[in-house]
Order: structure tokens, then sequence, then C-alpha cells
């Protein structure tokens, strides 16, 4: 909030207009994004008029948030700090930070963030739910294979799926009957365990947010990025991984082996967050979430008519019916542009994870 405050004047000072911030981020800046969101009440003011969540949000969890005691006296013990909490923290923060770092990464030291009902929220979803949220335009989405950069090295599925959903065994037989392992592209272990991950515990609460916040009269546009790039590839064969659509919204991708499709697609993309960003009440050019009735459509993708929606190479107009906005390619047809068809292409698997994501609510 107090960020907020400096940007509005640093804004002012370069020209430009302190009440036409978009506030944005990705993965761990996107949970702060939806962190601001669900802090501010309905009818509130905030220093703030649209917001942009990309894979990531803090309102609906996979799994219960850790307690952050262990890795604190981990740290303070590794620091050779005297025992009580006041002097302990006096002591990190007197402490080298290279040092602090070190630890941290030796001991896989994990430090989640608090509720205080202030900064951030402890029921975020419930808040969502009855609308005590900032009513500001929102933009959100994921990547079709989040899962990919994580799950590096996993080939057990059944030790994965018992690390998440042990106290369920029916459930782990639907997982594994719904991710059929050699079918539908999931040829690996590893390709199974990414899916699963990527659905989730980023595409389902995705749907989640964007549905919840559109229900509540709130403009929600939504979009599924699906392109990848021999020149964004951090390994071989990461597909469509966590944050690789940075490079494509900020057009950062590398200079070396840019494909046709890379620089149209960005392109396009980076018009789009431009363009909610101007005029978040307007959206970023593919229909909103929860509208139901036909919109333009404008997309440079291809020729053809994908499942009732007709997108054209000439950047003509149409009309389609439908509100995920796909970016990237549908099937085998590489797309440079937007191709918006039914939510239930990225959330056909999502109603498995309800019930967990519902007891977990229910939990918090």
């Amino acid at each position: 909030s107090d960020k907020l405050r400096t940007r509005r004047s640093v804004n002012h000072a370069f020209g430009g207009d302190p009440s036409k911030v978009t506030i944005f981020g990705e993965s761990a800046g996107a949970f702060s994004v939806d962190a601001l969101l669900t802090r501010y009440p309905k009818d509130s003011k905030p220093p703030f008029r649209g917001a942009i969540m990309e894979s990531g949000q803090a309102s609906y969890i996979g799994s219960p948030t850790t307690s952050s005691v262990p890795a604190w006296y981990n740290l303070t013990g590794e620091l050779g700090c005297p025992g009580n909490f006041a002097s302990n923290l006096s002591c990190v923060r007197a402490a080298n930070v290279t040092d602090i770092k070190r630890i941290i990464e030796v001991y896989s030291l994990e430090f989640n963030p608090s509720p205080d009902n202030v900064t951030l929220v402890s029921d975020p979803a419930q808040r969502r739910a009855l609308g005590q949220i900032a009513e500001v335009p929102i933009m959100g989405g994921a990547n079709a294979q989040e899962g990919r950069v994580f799950q590096v090295g996993q080939d057990n599925i059944t030790e994965f799926l018992n690390s998440y959903f042990s106290s369920s065994p029916a459930l782990i037989l639907a997982i594994e009957e719904t991710y059929p392992l050699g079918k539908n592209g999931l040829n690996t272990p590893y390709d199974v365990i990414s899916q699963i991950w990527t659905d989730y515990i980023f595409q389902c609460p995705q749907a989640l947010l964007t549905n919840a916040s559109a229900a509540r009269g709130i403009p929600t546009w939504r979009y599924y990025f699906n392109a990848s790039f021999p020149n964004t590839q951090r390994y071989p064969d990461l597909g469509v991984y966590h944050s690789s659509e940075i490079p494509i919204v900020f057009s950062t991708y590398p200079l070396f082996n840019v494909t046709t499709q890379e620089y149209a697609l960005s392109r396009f993309m980076r018009g789009a967050w431009a363009t909610f960003a101007k005029n978040p009440a307007a959206g970023p050019g593919w229909n909103a979430v929860g509208t139901g009735t036909a919109g333009a459509v404008y997309s440079t993708a291809f020729d053809g008519v994908l499942g009732g929606v007709l997108t054209s190479s000439n950047k003509t107009v149409s009309q389609g019916e439908w509100n995920l906005g796909v970016l990237g390619d549908v099937g085998e047809v590489k797309g440079s542009g937007v191709t918006v068809l039914p939510q239930s292409v990225a959330d056909g698997r999502c109603a498995l994870f309800a019930p967990v994501y519902e007891a977990l609510l229910q939990g918090s």
C-alpha cells in the first residue's frame, strides 16, 4: 500500500496519471496482486483501478500453508543466534545477507506469509464470494504446462499422488483414470505429474478466481497461454512452462532463432496487456468471463473455424460466444493471436479437485 502510494507520486512526476494505476504481477507477484485486491473491501477506493494476475493468486490454495516457525529456528540456529525471539530478530537483522541466503538455500527453508487481516487477509476466497474485495476490473490466466519446470526429474506417479491426496484413495484412483499414462500426450510419468500439478495448482484455482469475481459483477477477463519457442526453453522439453509467457508479454525474448509466430504473438499480447492497462473496464480485446453473449473476437491467428469461432489471418473482427482467450496454439494449429473458446477446454478436469479446495477453505 505504501509502495503503491509512492508509485502514484512517481507516476505523476513523470507525467503519468496517478488515478490510472494498474497493478500487475506473475507467480508470487500475482499472489501479491490478489492479496491487495482482497484486502480492500467493497466500495473502498484502492490506489489502483485494474489488476493483472499471471500464473498465480492468493485465494484458492492446493495444500495447507506450512508453519514458518521451524524454518525460523533452523535459520537462527545456523546463524548462532542466542535463542529468544527478540534477540534472534536483532541477530538476523545484523547477519550477513550472504550467510542468510546460503542457509536458506542449503536447508531449503520456506517462509510463508502470515495473515494479519490488514496487509494479508486470512479468508480471501470467502471475501471474494461475498463481493467484499476491491471492485476493479481484473485479468488473469495460466500457462498450459505450468508444472513442467517444477517437476523436472519426477517419475513416480504413485509417490506424487500420495504426497498430496493420501487421505482419499478414491480421489487418487479418479486422478489416475483422468490422467492416463500413455494417452492424450501424457507419454511419460513426468508428463502425467506435470499436468496434474498444472491443473491442481494453477489452472483450476485460476478458474475459481476469475469465475467467482465475474459472479460478483466484477469485470473479469481470463486467458490461457499455449505456445512454446526454442529460444525461451530453459531446459529441453519444458514446453509451456511457468513464467514462459513473460518474454512474450514484454517482447524480451532472445533475438536469435526468433520465429514468425513468436514475433506476432508477442506483439499481440503486448498490445492486449497495454490495452487493458489503458482502459481496464474495456478489457484486453476478448469476451469477459460470464458475459454469455456474442462479442467481438480480434484474432491474427489463422483462417478457419474451431468450435464455432471464426478467426482470421487478415485481422478481421468476427463473432464468438465464449470467454476464454487462448493465446497461441489451438490443437495442432500455431496461433499468433487470440482464439476465444469455452472455458471447459482448460477446466474439464477441475471438478476432480473441487472437494479438496472446499475442504481446505473450510479448514482455513
